[in-house]
């Protein structure tokens, strides 16, 4: 009963939404850094963020805007090399429109690991890390702005709830500067 309730709800809102939907092309840079205890000492790395938009209105001033994104995280500074991870994000965020051209939004976000470059490295103590986990689950917050019927301009900041090496505190924690172009 409760999965026919669901299909019912998800083809209502599709059905709804497939007039009023944008899609868009989205792109960024990142500011990541793993969350972590004062074991081991996380610095700031520079990536970037690539993927696709669809912004999905129910009103004139809130809309759902779901996202596939290849998003390129991780840590400076953590051994010799940088430390990257390389994500498939699914974030699903709710947009309020606070003015004409600004809106707040939040949402959950799914990340998936597609590949690292852990593979045996050590930290300070040489102990060997290269146990990671393949899901990450967290919340992404921030606010945009639409420039024109075309471009819109996002700052976020996502931060992941699960460990992205296993056996060590190292949350995902990402800034994210955007521009999305919907067609």
């Amino acid at each position: 009963m409760k999965k026919n309730l669901f299909l019912l709800v998800v083809f209502a809102l599709g059905s709804y939404s497939l007039q009023a939907q944008s899609f868009g092309a989205k792109a960024g840079l990142n500011i990541s850094s793993l969350g972590g205890d004062a074991t081991y000492s996380y610095d700031a790395k520079l990536g970037f963020h690539v993927g696709g938009v669809l912004e999905i209105p129910f009103s004139d001033k809130i809309t759902l805007q779901p996202e596939a994104l290849i998003s390129l995280q991780g840590s400076g500074g953590f051994f010799e090399d940088d430390l990257n991870f390389w994500y498939l994000n699914i974030p699903v965020v709710a947009k309020y429109n606070v003015w004409d051209a600004i809106s707040i939004e939040a949402g959950p976000q799914i990340g998936l690991l597609l590949s690292n470059n852990l593979d045996g490295n050590t930290f300070g103590g040489g102990q060997n890390f290269d146990a990671t986990n393949g899901l990450d689950i967290g919340l992404v917050f921030g606010a945009g702005y639409r420039l024109d019927e075309n471009f819109y301009f996002q700052l976020r900041f996502g931060a992941g709830f699960i460990n992205a090496i296993e056996d060590v505190s190292s949350k995902n924690r990402v800034f994210q500067i955007s521009a999305v172009y919907f067609l």
